[in-house]
């Protein structure tokens, strides 16, 4: 592959279903240098050429930017990359995407010629100011997380931590039927049987029925449904593959273990006392919703990630009954919840070779400044959000409330990031923001203020009860060499999925959890490569040390 080749728009949208939009005029094409940039599709955003945040950057910086269009579909925007990568086309200068490429695809386009390495970038001020002037922390965090198996640096991330999506395994309980029957909240594993047998045997919806469902929840949930993975954590921490010792030192498989095994014990017992309800495991998420929001309450205990499982959450009679509580203590004292620690999305990409590389570094390093980082994310200072003192004066979020932070840094006073608009690039491209500027900001866009008795303001709660509740050693998304993924692809495919499957096999009772059932789930598992998977894990977690 030539590297120097650069692409013209009409060869590029004919070999690629890419397309130009970014015309200027001729005028300005005499004083701006001409940056030429692969972009992610949004159907949100009306107008690149025409957009704010697009005439913000070409204005600061003097440059002129031509987009080159690609996918908004995940799967399809990795082939045209990888055509990019293969073809014999003219490249544009920069690529950003949406945080799809995987890291074994950015490795392998990397080593392959076609990403810029930017490690000795990165760590100059000079070149890049703003990057450099993020605190050190969240920096080497940045630098840690962005790192490939070779040891180079290919994309420029989006770092912008947020407490509530890093534990979305919220347990809900119905806090009216613990009323009803005149229960205390459940702190324990112990506890919860007693008040699930309550809730089973006390009719406490009223209807005469013994239709009451203890524990539910939707275990192909993605985003916090699971709940049999919430109490799974009172016995073992369970993120949903390889885990870390106590120490930090040594990966392990927490699905092998004996606090695994008590847990399944647990489980097993609610789900054979009519406790746990085995639909679980094959309901779907529309069918996880129906359930949730029954004329008549009927679920008892459930997790969710995101309050819009019940719709016009705070009109929802059946939310109202219901009550955020801290993850439960197992026999031993274990009380963890599912925790996935924030790894910033690799967004911006510079095409090896380009003509304009000191452009491209001074482009990216731009999304890395505060100001330009908020318009990317918010829109157009005074017209979509504020700062201002005066606009601040009397506002407040749950985060201040709680005494976490002082104040608000901004207010959000428009609706842009759920309507169809041509203020931003809906958040495509690198970015700084610390996790206290995430939870400083209020969405004012409706007009009203904060309301201190609004149910559904859990945040602040959310971050007191589930942040803390994580090992001191979390394992990070491991790098594996290509070499590394082949040899353990299918592992990486069929254990996973292998262990669930066993999971509720061990829960419903349709696999013995008895010794030789148990030994038998080992050997599977052992038969399967779990050794090659562990010792492979184990090498790429030593490389980050």
């Amino acid at each position: 592959m030539t590297k120097t080749k650069r692409v013209a728009a009409m060869m590029m949208a004919a070999a690629m279903g890419t397309s130009m939009i970014g015309v200027i005029p001729a005028a300005a094409e005499e004083e701006r240098e001409t940056l030429k940039l692969a972009l992610t599709q949004s159907s949100m955003v009306t107008d690149y050429e025409n957009n704010y945040f697009t005439k913000y950057l070409e204005d600061k910086l003097n440059i002129n930017i031509e987009f080159y269009m690609l996918p908004a579909d995940s799967a399809e925007a990795r082939t045209k990359v990888n055509l990019m990568a293969t073809s014999n086309e003219d490249l544009p200068d920069v690529m950003i995407t949406d945080n799809f490429l995987t890291n074994e695809m950015i490795l392998q386009l990397g080593d392959s010629g076609f990403f810029t390495p930017l490690n000795d970038y990165l760590n100059d001020p000079e070149i890049m100011p703003n990057f450099n002037a993020i605190p050190d922390d969240d920096r080497e965090a940045i630098l840690k997380a962005t790192t490939q198996a070779d040891g180079n640096i290919y994309g420029f991330a989006a770092y912008e931590p947020e407490t509530w999506n890093l534990t979305p395994n919220r347990m809900f309980i119905n806090r009216a039927w613990l009323d009803k029957l005149g229960l205390e909240v459940p702190t324990t594993t112990d506890e919860l049987k007693t008040v699930l047998e309550a809730f089973r045997d006390g009719d406490p919806n009223g209807n005469g029925v013994q239709d009451e469902i203890g524990v539910y929840g939707f275990a192909g949930g993605g985003y916090g449904e699971n709940t049999v993975d919430a109490l799974m954590n009172a016995f073992i921490f369970w993120n949903g593959g390889l885990s870390l010792s106590d120490d930090g030192t040594e990966v392990i498989a927490p699905f092998t273990q004996d606090a695994w095994r008590e847990g399944l014990t647990y489980l097993n017992e609610l789900s054979s006392e009519g406790l746990l309800s085995a639909n679980i495991f094959t309901d779907d998420g529309q069918q996880f919703k129906a359930i949730l929001n029954q004329e008549t309450p009927i679920v008892g205990l459930t997790t969710a990630g995101s309050l819009s499982n019940w719709p016009d959450v705070k009109n929802n009679k059946n939310f109202a009954e219901m009550e955020m509580i801290e993850p439960l203590k197992g026999p031993e004292g274990v009380q963890y919840t599912p925790y996935n620690p924030y790894t910033p999305g690799q967004e911006m990409y510079i095409i090896e070779g380009t003509d304009k590389l000191d452009l491209a570094l001074k482009f990216a390093d731009e999304f890395f400044n505060i100001d330009t980082g908020l318009i990317e994310r918010f829109g157009e200072e005074g017209v979509d959000w504020t700062r201002d003192p005066k606009d601040l004066e009397g506002q407040t979020n749950a985060y201040v409330e709680a005494g976490l932070y002082d104040k608000l840094s901004m207010l959000v006073i428009s609706t842009i990031w759920s309507d169809n608009q041509s203020q931003t690039w809906r958040n495509h491209g690198p970015r700084y923001a610390s996790l206290e500027m995430g939870n400083t900001v209020y969405d004012y866009s409706s007009g009203n203020k904060f309301d201190v008795n609004d149910p559904t303001q859990l945040n602040a709660k959310c971050y007191e009860l589930y942040y803390p509740k994580h090992p001191e050693y979390v394992l990070p998304t491991l790098k594996y060499t290509l070499e590394e993924t082949e040899l353990i692809q299918e592992q990486l495919t069929t254990l996973p999925t292998f262990v669930d499957q066993c999971m509720a096999e061990f829960i419903t009772g349709a696999r013995s959890l008895d010794d030789a059932g148990w030994n038998a789930y080992l050997d599977e598992l052992e038969t399967m490569g779990l050794s090659t998977w562990l010792e492979t894990a184990q090498t790429a977690y030593d490389r980050t040390k």
